[in-house]
């Protein structure tokens, strides 16, 4: 389906924060209270989200000769991101739209789950699964089935960063440095390839 991304943003913001805040209000989602994250949760986050950087970077140096990046530019381009475009997109991305998934996948869907186990695998799966339509154009079946399964992971890490301190704000913090390593990678091919 080919909407917008102005409107696929809408949409997002809709179903991953609008209706759960409605939904969940009564819970007063303890998972928000940012300021009862430990010091060493942070610094964790922020020694891994370092690192995270370091692994996105170089898979993309590895990959790079797998990596249809003639049909990526297409494709970025047929959404709407341009060079002119995409500093504003960049911002959205690592404050807005890291903000939303870890509210819901990692805030939301884990309470759902209570104390069980399935808390930490299934919504880092659901976090994975929902990362295939915007990879799918990009890459390889099996370079997308590894871009899933390190989601897959990543989104398993970003649940055990959260558990010492039960808010969302290691895992956001790690999510942002992850996304900062996908944007300097997007800067290298928007402006340099």
């Amino acid at each position: 389906m080919a909407f917008p991304y102005v409107w696929k943003t809408v949409a997002k913001a809709s179903l991953f924060l609008v209706i759960p805040l409605i939904l969940f209000r009564s819970t007063r989602f303890p998972f928000l209270r940012l300021r009862n994250t430990d010091r060493k949760s942070i610094r964790i986050a922020i020694g891994s989200g370092i690192a995270i950087i370091g692994i996105i970077i170089g898979a993309f140096v590895i990959l790079m000769p797998y990596i249809d990046i003639d049909a990526l530019l297409i494709d970025i381009a047929n959404k709407g991101v341009t060079a002119t475009v995409f500093p504003f997109i960049a911002l959205y991305i690592l404050f807005g739209n890291s903000l939303m998934e870890e509210f819901f996948f990692r805030g939301i869907l884990p309470a759902l789950f209570g104390q069980s186990k399935l808390r930490l695998i299934l919504p880092s799966f659901f976090f994975a699964i929902y990362h295939v339509a915007i990879f799918l154009p990009w890459f390889s079946p099996p370079l997308l089935a590894l871009a899933v399964t390190g989601l897959w992971i990543g989104g398993f890490i970003f649940q055990l960063a959260n558990e010492r301190s039960g808010t969302i704000l290691p895992s956001w913090i790690i999510h942002m440095f992850a996304d900062i390593g996908v944007l300097l990678v997007g800067v290298y091919i928007i402006y340099f390839y």
